[in-house]
């Protein structure tokens, strides 16, 4: 007799409590709208609870704990209650690790729920530090739930995310729990991966024995499901702005039959009233409430992330630290969250979503060769052919240069040529540049990398206050 189960998807949330903006796809090109928040998320909970009584699973891919003021601030703990109002079942992990893992694991005893990583060793052992998988039965349903936290933390995050663990590609430990899972007779193996769509999709022609897998890291809006070798694959955008929905049925010889929703959480979804008024009434979120609302300024341009190429987001950040430090150019990564910002009024919660952890702006001195090499390894981390050779994220922002690029060629030849206002950069020049964080500037390029004591809100506020924002040439990346 057929079985039916229903999952729930919520990846890449970053701690979006509340309703925000966030950059969607239209006709004229991007545009910026209000919508997602927890009340919403739970709110399409609630009716798929009514809807298929008994058969839920709430799964989380993680990037949950991190991307608000409050989130960082209180180490996550503001996430705990409306996770748990969510009924939350499992997760596992990317930016989570902020506060380094042991903290996640305290978050998890608070939460009451697992996380879930089998490519987690206590450092220097191959002893787990987080469980590798949770059997759920629903319905008389067995279901294993494998989790893969990202791969990326130990490559090219900041030291604490990865303090004292040890952290794998996740394909070798995946197929073995798979087999465990099957041999203790799960009638469904789920993959809850944060290692990022190209690269779940290279797992799974990899591993067999995969029925769904829920993939969380690249932010994609999939809307219909797509099938790799046996196991269907979705991912359901990012920033509390939508959710995925699935239900299967199940028979002999598996999935049978598998319906699927990609829900944007707009206007349209109601916010669930209780939670509204848990949020609206949070002593954790009132105490830093009229300092993140205080106006700050204004922007004539909407503010966004939505481009692999450029964010007005990061044009913002980057016309500051230039101000702030008198230096013509600017390096900060390609982060992907932050969701948008409509043109009009900003509040420092507004520049929090920019960066939310406020980094310290740092100079440091490179040949033009050097920027030219750092420029090219971040094409490649960014689009290699390789899905396990990216690190995730977008290409680096950057202000005061232009760089013309062919995609298309191979690592090492696609920056095509680099001009400063001035002119074409020099191989043997030397340039003083600022950045943000290891992840903008890793210290392996250039020298005299230092710290200037100015953080990256206070000067975003600073230039604010010479009048509304207008970028300039937001093209720094010219594919030619």
């Amino acid at each position: 007799m057929d079985k039916t189960i229903s999952i729930v998807q919520i990846n890449d949330t970053h701690a979006q409590l509340l309703e925000h903006g966030d950059a969607r796809y239209g006709p004229a090109g991007f545009y910026v709208e209000t919508l997602g928040g927890f009340p919403r998320i739970l709110s399409k909970i609630k009716e798929y609870q009514a809807l298929y009584p008994g058969e839920l699973l709430v799964l989380d891919n993680g990037d949950t704990f991190h991307g608000t003021h409050e989130a960082v601030q209180t180490r996550g703990q503001v996430m705990v209650p409306y996770l748990q109002a969510l009924g939350v079942h499992a997760m596992t992990f990317h930016w989570d690790a902020a506060y380094t893992p042991a903290r996640l694991r305290e978050l998890e005893q608070a939460l009451g729920y697992p996380v879930l990583a089998c490519n987690v060793y206590h450092r220097g052992t191959r002893r787990l530090m987080f469980k590798p998988q949770h059997t759920f039965e629903v319905k008389g349903l067995k279901v294993a739930v494998i989790g893969l936290a990202s791969n990326i933390i130990q490559k090219n995050m900041p030291a604490v995310f990865s303090q004292g663990a040890d952290f794998t590609d996740g394909i070798r430990e995946a197929a073995a729990q798979v087999r465990k899972a099957r041999k203790a007779g799960a009638d469904l193996v789920i993959l809850l991966s944060h290692l990022g769509y190209p690269q779940d999709i290279a797992l799974l022609t990899q591993v067999p024995g995969i029925d769904l897998c829920l993939s969380g890291h690249t932010h994609n809006r999939v809307r219909t499901p797509q099938k790799i070798g046996g196991a269907y694959i979705i991912q359901s955008g990012a920033m509390a702005s939508s959710l995925g929905f699935v239900r299967l049925t199940l028979g002999e010889g598996g999935i049978r039959h598998i319906a699927h929703e990609y829900v944007v959480l707009d206007k349209a979804v109601p916010q669930d009233r209780g939670l509204l008024k848990k949020l609206r009434h949070d002593p954790l979120l009132l105490q830093f409430r009229d300092y993140l609302d205080t106006p700050v300024g204004s922007s004539r341009v909407d503010l966004h992330r939505a481009s692999s190429f450029y964010g007005t987001m990061d044009c913002l950040l980057l016309d500051a630290m230039r101000l702030a430090t008198g230096l013509p150019i600017a390096f900060s990564n390609g982060w992907r969250y932050g969701g948008a910002v409509k043109k009009g009024r900003l509040t420092r919660r507004h520049l929090y979503a920019i960066v939310p952890m406020d980094p310290e702006i740092r100079t440091a001195r490179l040949t033009g060769a050097q920027i030219t090499r750092m420029l090219e390894d971040n094409l490649e981390s960014t689009f290699s052919t390789r899905p396990f050779d990216q690190m995730g994220g977008y290409i680096k922002r950057v202000a005061g240069l232009k760089v013309y690029f062919k995609l298309e060629n191979p690592y090492g030849q696609r920056v095509q040529r680099v001009f400063t206002p001035a002119g074409e950069i020099g191989p043997d020049t030397l340039y003083e540049v600022a950045y943000v964080t290891r992840q903008g500037m890793p210290e392996r390029y250039g020298s005299h990398h230092q710290g200037t004591g100015r953080h990256a809100v206070a000067a975003m506020e600073v230039l604010l206050k010479r009048g509304p924002y207008q970028p300039g040439d937001v093209e720094a990346f010219v594919p030619v």
